[in-house]
């Protein structure tokens, strides 16, 4: 057997760290787009810990820390993702998201600078990588809600919804059926919808997302349990599909069913409880089995919530109802007291506070 060198030996940590960055931020990447976003950001973090120019951890995390509400951290992160590699695609969609979502929290007189700058990095992407779907669907919204004077432009608009569905059929007709949507077109978005599911190979994100427009007053039950169904079994981490049949058996009061789905949730993707936070909102916007949902919400609130899920406030709120429902109203109060403190932006949750204070 030929010996290794001491020159490989000592060479040997420094090229198993280069080949872990790649191998790292790839996972980061899909567990981001997966929406498992607590433990893509931990990847992340390592990765720039290791590497502080790591431009693709960088532009994940900043957009993970966008989710979270620091826009002013993930406006640090993007660019300096950018500047560490210009010709990172996305890094240039990091600051193009980031942008966004500056000029929606900002005054008048700052939204046209930063929708300009919004745009102007997602051109960067796209010069980088044409065929980038998250620099497509920006400028598709981008376009539809700009005003003129911005640079905003309906026919452009649908011409980048357009060649979105030439890059990738499922983005693309189900961002054509949330602009049906935004139209009031449900006719056009349920076509949308059902565009996007016949792609084939069949698509799990795009099986649960006509489910879920079937879902409000249950109007195909059939249908879309078996759509949710095909995408938990193509796809067990696909949270959404979990939701879907644990909002319906609520619905049909389906218990075995329930909770078949809610262990089997679980057991596919433990850091992610929406599954039984969704069944207890069923529950409670039915009127049905309030212990029972009191039960999932104390289940849901036994871990920190995914980034980007029902937070801490709305379960608390929930499991108020829950808890009014079953005439427990000074437990109730207690609750959704709390969950107004942790946020004071839960309008429904403060009126039935208020209601519940006489």
């Amino acid at each position: 057997m030929k010996r290794e060198s001491p020159m490989f030996r000592l060479l040997l940590p420094i090229l198993a760290c280069v080949l872990a960055h790649p191998a790292g931020a790839q996972g980061a990447k899909t567990l981001f787009e997966r929406g498992y976003l607590r433990r893509a950001s931990t990847l992340c973090e390592q990765a720039l810990r290791a590497n502080p120019r790591d431009a693709q951890a960088g532009a994940i995390l900043s957009r993970i820390t966008s989710t979270r509400g620091d826009v002013a951290r993930a406006l640090e992160l993007a660019t300096a993702a950018a500047a560490a590699d210009p010709r990172n695609a996305d890094a240039q969609y990091a600051l193009a998201e980031i942008y966004g979502r500056k000029a929606q929290r900002s005054s008048v007189i700052h939204q046209a600078g930063l929708a300009g700058k919004m745009r102007k990095a997602a051109d960067a992407c796209l010069a980088i990588d044409p065929n980038h779907v998250d620099a497509l669907e920006i400028l598709v919204d981008f376009h539809r809600f700009a005003p003129g004077i911005l640079g905003g432009d309906k026919k452009k608009a649908a011409e980048f919804g357009d060649r979105l569905v030439r890059v990738d059929p499922v983005a693309g007709w189900l961002k054509k059926a949330d602009v049906a949507l935004d139209g009031k077109d449900s006719t056009a978005a349920a076509e949308c919808f059902r565009k996007a599911a016949a792609v084939q190979p069949p698509n799990g994100r795009a099986q649960v997302a006509l489910a879920s427009w079937l879902a409000p007053g249950w109007r195909d039950q059939a249908t879309s349990e078996k759509l949710a169904l095909a995408a938990v079994q193509a796809e067990p981490w696909r949270t959404g599909g979990w939701q879907v049949l644990a909002s319906l058996y609520a619905y049909q009061g389906r218990w075995p069913d329930l909770e078949s789905v809610l262990q089997r949730s679980e057991a596919a993707e433990p850091s992610h409880l929406a599954p039984w936070y969704q069944a207890a909102r069923q529950l409670i916007v039915n009127g049905k089995e309030p212990a029972r949902a009191e039960g999932y919400l104390r289940h849901y609130l036994l871990r920190e919530p995914e980034i980007g899920a029902q937070s801490v406030a709305a379960a608390r709120w929930r499991l108020g109802q829950a808890l009014e429902k079953q005439g427990r109203k000074s437990e109730a109060m207690a609750e959704i007291d709390a969950a107004v403190k942790l946020d004071p932006k839960l309008e429904d949750a403060k009126k039935d506070l208020k209601r519940l204070r006489g």
